[in-house]
């Protein structure tokens, strides 16, 4: 009997909380539905603040890729004289790898050269009838190096060019410095990171007023059912409830809004990327997308944060009467 007794009331309290749950959800769905036109414009808002975030993310991606591709092409190169012999060429080679920043040092010979040379001049005649001319390989071997960072060059060149000893089999050495362009992309970028940072901080502020104000506005419109709940016994779990959930609607609507227009843009513009970058291979859906579940996870998480903590402020007044 006592057994029996239990069960009823579990099943009691199991229904109770399920009454309440849908009243929660009801009364939060009226509240949107009341003030449909102000929730349109919540979103709005959310979204444009999430746009912009998402901008500056694709910004530093493809700042990213930018400075990783100028960099590649960053070289010191090392012409020899013609008389200079594949031994002395060798321990040219030999200097440059011995620095722990270098990562390859590619030696050119001096055929490879001429051919490379009447390759890049192949629809001019005259220089290749000037080749002709000669009788023998006007060119050089060439050493090529490349390094870790960018930065680096300027040490080895400066440490290279105090061993006099090479004087007399060097002809002369280009630095393909890029590093005014990587430093010229990195302020560009920084200046637009700043700008889309300012503009992510305008829309977080415009959204959190509107949040705001669209749970006044509803409170206001409700205050007299309100007070009744209060007066029936209502706690103020309960009342906050709705409006709880009228945040995550906006909040969870707003950020698969934003994913669904990053994953169009990423796309249409994926294509215009890819001859910018040498070699291709970049692509900013990928690179985008790439953790989109942790990405988009955390914007709603933090937006709901800030739209709750907006909602318990909002509704303060209204509960402490």
């Amino acid at each position: 009997m006592i057994k029996k007794q239990e069960n009823m009331s579990f099943n009691n309290h199991r229904a109770s909380f399920f009454i309440v749950v849908g009243r929660v959800f009801r009364y939060a769905f009226q509240n949107i539905l009341r003030n449909f036109g102000l929730a349109i414009i919540t979103i709005s808002i959310l979204v444009l603040s999430l746009i912009s975030v998402n901008t500056l993310l694709a910004v530093k991606s493809l700042t990213a890729a930018a400075v990783h591709a100028i960099e590649k092409q960053v070289d010191i190169s090392v012409f020899f004289v013609p008389e200079a012999t594949e031994k002395q060429v060798d321990e040219v080679r030999a200097y440059m790898a011995q620095f722990n920043s270098v990562t390859t040092v590619d030696v050119i010979s001096r055929e490879d050269a001429l051919a490379a040379f009447k390759a890049r001049h192949a629809d001019n005649p005259e220089i290749l009838k000037s080749l002709a001319v000669l009788e023998t390989n006007p060119l050089g071997a060439i050493v090529v190096v490349h390094t870790k960072d960018a930065k680096d060059y300027k040490v080895i060149l400066d440490s290279f060019e105090k061993q006099t000893q090479f004087n007399s089999i060097v002809q002369r050495r280009s630095f393909e410095d890029r590093g005014k362009i990587v430093e010229r992309v990195e302020f560009l970028t920084a200046r637009a990171q700043d700008g889309a940072l300012g503009l992510a901080a305008l829309f977080a502020l415009i959204a959190v007023l509107i949040v705001f104000n669209a749970i006044r506005v509803a409170i206001y419109t409700q205050r007299e059912e309100i007070s009744i709940k209060k007066l029936v016994g209502a706690t103020n779990g309960f009342i906050r409830a709705p409006f709880f959930i009228e945040g995550f609607v906006y909040v969870s609507v707003s950020v698969g809004i934003v994913a669904g227009i990053m994953h169009i843009a990423t796309r249409y513009i994926d294509p215009f990327l890819g001859p910018l970058f040498s070699g291709g291979g970049f692509s900013l859906h990928a690179t985008f997308f790439q953790n989109s579940g942790q990405l988009f996870g955390i914007e709603l998480v933090a937006l709901l944060a800030i739209t709750w903590m907006t909602s318990v402020i909002a509704m303060r007044k209204y509960l402490q009467k």
